[in-house]
């Protein structure tokens, strides 16, 4: 027990010294200092207001927080179905792709998806793989030949030890507009069920969407990549974490999507 308390110190303490803590730890006794000596009413309410709004910033760095909000967006994996539905999988974008450097430093004629694109090409042709499905790869390429980019795709793929059809979408420059190509290749193909790999939390929106897209498709979600510890215990739960505010940044993006979604009717059915 004693040496958990310790651990749990050692973690926040250590949060606090090195950024993004340090400057919670600067700020925070400066604004109370303001604070508690603002003489005019004004002085006052606006003191208040910058270490409330600091006191709100704290909490999004928190994993707590971020914990919280992912759990409200992350989604589980079903099983895949074995019969006979024409089925595609597509694997959404996450990021932009990144050079390669050579061995000077500099950019190389190679590129590499972001981690996030990675994992979710990844788990959608482990998806295509284990049934023999087609996998159609959907993100915007904006750098030159298209060609490049989709036979960079092909052998990721054949690299990952897929050998079946591989189809990419290259203009696509966001979820609403990777299904939308999307939707065309399933009329036009016949497929009747859809398997969209995507990240956890992208996963509800991206759903809605697709709904819209694609109402007499089924739709199957594919995702990886959770980021909530449904509960575990965590000991820098109450520190300071960058990839905390960003996960708090991300899953707030996707309730406030999927509420204008439903507030503004955006993404009714099109054909």
């Amino acid at each position: 027990m004693y040496g958990g308390v310790v651990f749990f110190l050692y973690k926040l303490i250590g949060g606090l010294l090195t950024p993004p803590g340090c400057f919670f730890a600067l700020l925070f006794p400066l604004l109370l200092w303001q604070a508690l000596g603002a003489r005019s009413r004004g002085e006052k309410w606006r003191s208040r207001a910058a270490l409330f709004l600091l006191v709100l910033l704290y909490a999004l760095f928190m994993p707590v927080t971020s914990d919280f909000l992912m759990r409200q967006v992350e989604t589980g994996r079903p099983p895949l179905p074995r019969d006979e539905t024409p089925t595609l999988v597509l694997a959404l974008a996450g990021g932009d792709t990144h050079p390669v450097l050579d061995v000077s430093g500099e950019a190389g004629t190679e590129v590499e998806l972001s981690a996030q694109s990675f994992q979710r090409l990844a788990e959608g042709i482990l998806a295509a793989k284990s049934r023999g499905w087609p996998l159609l790869y959907s993100g915007a390429w904006e750098e030159g030949d298209a060609s490049v980019y989709e036979d960079y795709l092909r052998g990721e793929a054949k690299r990952l030890g897929f050998e079946g059809e591989v189809l990419v979408d290259a203009s696509s420059r966001n979820t609403w507009e990777n299904l939308r190509e999307t939707a065309k290749i399933v009329r036009q193909r016949g497929f009747k069920r859809v398997v969209l790999s995507t990240t956890a939390f992208h996963m509800r929106r991206t759903l809605w969407m697709a709904r819209r897209q694609m109402p007499d498709v089924e739709l199957l979600p594919w995702p990886s990549g959770w980021r909530s510890t449904r509960g575990r215990f965590a000991v820098n739960i109450l520190g300071v974490s960058a990839l905390a505010f960003y996960d708090s940044c991300m899953a707030l993006r996707e309730l406030a999507g999927l509420a204008a979604y439903r507030l503004l009717g955006v993404g009714s059915a099109s054909k």
